[in-house]
């Protein structure tokens, strides 16, 4: 996988790029044209599934400015967690995808 602006691992999720950053119970999910441009996220909904040590968390993002949706939960990231992420009409589009977050912390 080719590395984005953050440094992360880039997704595809249809017509757009997704980077996902993860750090203590917070997460931020970079939203990117198929250029790898910012695409402007204040409208449309994301949510997530997080997996990790043997537990399914569901939470919500909210827009977070520019390009990004942040999201917390009851959960500290970890290598090997796995996210699965669902928007609805960001940046006009709507898309799932899992995807590998990094920068722990």
């Amino acid at each position: 996988w080719p590395k984005g602006p953050q440094g992360v691992h880039i997704v595809d999720a249809g017509k757009q790029h997704w980077e996902l950053v993860a750090k203590g119970g917070e997460l931020t999910l970079y939203v990117l044209d198929a250029d790898e441009k910012p695409v402007k996220v204040e409208s449309g909904s994301a949510k997530a599934q997080v997996l990790v040590d043997g537990k399914t968390h569901n939470i919500e993002f909210k827009p977070a400015g520019g390009n990004m949706l942040k999201a917390t939960g009851e959960f500290t990231a970890k290598k090997g967690m796995k996210v699965i992420v669902t928007t609805t009409k960001v940046g006009g589009q709507s898309f799932q995808a899992r995807l590998p977050p990094r920068n722990w912390g």
